[in-house]
């Protein structure tokens, strides 16, 4: 028979509050970040209060009498926009009095250059859009390939690297001709048949092939750069005096939360309804939050620096194997936790500003047993590529036995991983033959 019974059961359930899920919001940020969410929140709660950080003081010249001093202004000497690509090209178009029709077509062209400087349409198209000849736009593009850099108006490589080529008064004498061929064997180039297609000796394509390296295959691509900048404020900075660490969090740029005293006052006289009595309640909770998160971070930053001293006084070379679950253990938070604070955070230190992430390195175990990181590894396979000689240098598999020797065990796939890391090139690539 059913029935209706009363059970009381003992039940532990996890649960998150709105506070502690802005706690762990506020702890993802960075610097500008958080400037950027309290500045967010303070025009929407007139109790949130911010007071804005004092303006970094400029050095002035020397030279600068106190006349000056007074109409000094530090915006002026920011660096202005610099003209795309088109405009550059189109100024220079200006400057050669060509006949209107031919300029026209001329400038068209120059609006169809992409960022590394290739013509992006085809002849055939501009063509059809201008109603012209092709002779006609033939002659237009001569004019544009005639113009700086040299290499603009390229339709292909080829065509790019002869441009270079035969505007410079000092290019190898061989290297036009040996683009010409074939510049699918430049990818794996060998002078001794180089030299027998050309009827040249393995010493004199040898020379050539380095000149074309020299080349660049994309003119252009450092004009006009449409990408915005993206600068990088440190959130903390990390130095040695006096033979200590010194570890201080960058406060620049990132407003003090206070409350508004007059706002909470009339809100405790006037019984003001619930919803200024909640935007006050919110208000301490964020100022809660920025505190802690100040907390956690300085805790984070200090456990992490002193694993990794070693590192602060000799560079990147002495960089140690390092886990959240090692500063989580060390600060008493969870790994979670760990996490959080060192993303997208940066740090100032006496080698350069570094990602906090970069700190925490793979280990590799040493035949000794002694823990080496992945990024001294790298730097020590560096060193070893820079001191090889160009006629022999060293296959994966022998940079692996040079490795071994030093006491640090990898596969050679590993090498081969790192040294593409790396951007070097493999052992044939980088041989020089004569």
């Amino acid at each position: 028979m059913l029935g209706v019974q009363l059970v009381q059961e003992g039940r532990i359930r996890l649960s998150i509050t709105p506070e502690m899920k802005q706690s762990i919001h506020l702890l993802t940020l960075s610097g500008q970040e958080l400037a950027r969410y309290l500045q967010d929140i303070a025009d929407e709660n007139p109790v949130l209060e911010l007071e804005e950080p004092p303006a970094l003081r400029v050095r002035l010249p020397r030279r600068m009498n106190q006349g000056q001093l007074y109409s000094y202004d530090p915006l002026l000497q920011a660096r202005g926009a610099e003209p795309t690509l088109e405009q550059l090209l189109t100024s220079q178009l200006r400057l050669l009095g060509l006949p209107s029709a031919l300029k026209t077509i001329a400038v068209y062209l120059a609006g169809c250059v992409n960022a590394d400087g290739y013509l992006a349409m085809e002849l055939e198209e501009v063509v059809l859009a201008k109603g012209i000849s092709m002779a006609e736009a033939e002659a237009a593009l001569d004019i544009l390939q005639s113009l700086d850099p040299a290499g603009v108006g390229a339709r292909n490589l080829r065509e790019c690297l002869l441009l270079q080529i035969r505007r410079d008064r000092a290019a190898n004498p061989h290297a036009e001709r040996m683009v010409e061929e074939r510049l699918e064997e430049l990818i794996r180039f060998h002078p001794g048949r180089a030299g027998n297609r050309l009827g040249i000796t393995s010493k004199q394509a040898q020379a050539a092939y380095d000149y074309i390296a020299r080349l660049d295959p994309k003119p252009c691509r450092s004009i006009g750069c449409a990408e915005r900048l993206h600068y990088i404020i440190p959130d903390a900075v990390v130095d040695i005096r006096n033979n200590e660490v010194s570890l201080r969090l960058n406060s620049a740029g990132i407003p003090r939360v206070s409350l508004n005293e007059a706002c909470c006052r009339w809100i405790r006289d006037a019984n003001a309804d619930e919803v200024w009595s909640g935007r006050a309640i919110e208000a301490r909770s964020i100022i809660r939050s920025v505190r802690m998160r100040r907390r956690t971070l300085m805790s984070v930053l200090t456990a992490v620096m002193s694993e990794q001293e070693s590192f602060l006084r000799e560079g990147t070379a002495s960089l140690k194997p390092l886990n959240l679950a090692a500063i989580a253990e060390v600060v008493g938070m969870h790994e979670s936790t760990v996490s959080r604070a060192v993303s997208g955070k940066y740090v100032q230190t006496p080698h350069g500003v570094y990602e906090l992430k970069a700190f925490f390195a793979s280990g590799i175990e040493k035949v000794s047993g002694e823990m080496t990181s992945a990024p001294s590894v790298k730097l020590r396979l560096k060193e070893l590529i820079r001191s090889e000689q160009a006629e022999r240098p060293y296959s994966d598999s022998q940079l692996t036995a040079l490795l071994e020797k030093e006491g640090i065990v990898i596969s050679r796939r590993t090498v081969a991983k790192y040294r593409e890391e790396l951007h070097i090139l493999p052992s044939l690539e980088r041989k020089r033959w004569a």
